[in-house]
Order: structure tokens, then C-alpha cells, then sequence
């Protein structure tokens, strides 16, 4: 009897270490590439963007032809204004009102800006640097508006916040935290 309960024991311990087996490698932070194709999907998420003393949530969109539309709901000044940005355009529609303009022409300083660089440049394989703070993984890197710091959950990979300290900017994707 004793001979049958060492023998189970030693089952399920062997189970055990055996059961945690394959579960840390989708805990690793992932490579580059990986970062690069999780950051260049499309998609939609409601997102605070703090910058200095001013506040506002968005609806922030990606679409897959890589266009980042910003769709103001606070301040409720700012209610319905949408701005949109690729490399080329900056569109700014509010009010029944549309104007077009050169990217270029945007100062890197703006909020929206600095975020759409900061994604761009996280989306590609070179220049960032990997790692992990606490249980996030975090993507890092210099674009036109500053060195950013981005981070992702590790379990699902999706963008948590995205901060460039030299424009005191943080932007936190899923809503207020």
C-alpha cells in the first residue's frame, strides 16, 4: 500500500512539473517580428490620452490600410471632433466641417502625432528594444516626437498604455485605469 501511495504521489508530482510545461513560452516577451505584426494590426479601442494637465478619451482606430483615426467623446468641447492621420495626410473633421493637410506640416509635439509615430515605429522589427516590467512586456524605441515607451499584456498581446515622457504624454488603450 505504501509502494502504490510513493508510486501516485510521484505521478502527480511528475504531472504537475510536466503540466507547467509548454505555459511559460506564451509568457516570454516576444521577438521583434512578433511585436511588429501584433502592432501593425487594425484596431479599435477606447483610449485616455493624458498630455501635461490636459485629458481627453477617444475612440482610437487603426484601419488595415495603417490610416489612425482619433474620434473625440471628452472634453465634451471636443465631443465628435475626429482627426485622422497617415504618413502622408492629416484630415480634421468636426462639426460638419472637413479640412486636409500635409502630416509633415503637424508639429511632432502634437498629441496625436507623437502617438501615431510612436505606434509606426513600435510596428517595425528594427530599431525597438524587448522586455518585461512586472508582468507587461514592454516595447521601447525613439520616433519624430521622442523615445516612447509602449507595453503589452502578455497573455492576449494587446497595447495597454504607450508613454513618451518628454511630451509628459501617456496614452491608456481600453479606457480610464
Amino acid at each position: 500500500m505504501k509502494r502504490f501511495a510513493a508510486i501516485c504521489t510521484s505521478l502527480a508530482l511528475v504531472a504537475g512539473l510536466l503540466g507547467g510545461c509548454g505555459r511559460t513560452s506564451s509568457l516570454l516577451p516576444p521577438n521583434a517580428q512578433e511585436v511588429s505584426e501584433v502592432v501593425s494590426q487594425p484596431f479599435d479601442a477606447e483610449a485616455v490620452i493624458r498630455m501635461g494637465d490636459m485629458e481627453a478619451v477617444v475612440d482610437l482606430n487603426k484601419s488595415e490600410a495603417g490610416v489612425f483615426s482619433f474620434t473625440f467623446t471628452e472634453p465634451k468641447a471636443l465631443s465628435g471632433m475626429t482627426v485622422s492621420m497617415d504618413d502622408e495626410t492629416v484630415g480634421l473633421s468636426y462639426l460638419g466641417m472637413h479640412i486636409e493637410g500635409d502630416s509633415e506640416q503637424v508639429l511632432n509635439s502634437s498629441a496625436v502625432k507623437a502617438i501615431v509615430s510612436a505606434l509606426n515605429q513600435a510596428a517595425k522589427p528594427n530599431g525597438i528594444e524587448i522586455g518585461v516590467e512586472g508582468t507587461a512586456i514592454t516595447v521601447s524605441g525613439d520616433s519624430e516626437s521622442g523615445k516612447f515607451l509602449l507595453t503589452l499584456d502578455p497573455r492576449s498581446r494587446s497595447m495597454l498604455t504607450l508613454s513618451i515622457p518628454e511630451l509628459e504624454l501617456t496614452c491608456h488603450f481600453g479606457g480610464r485605469s
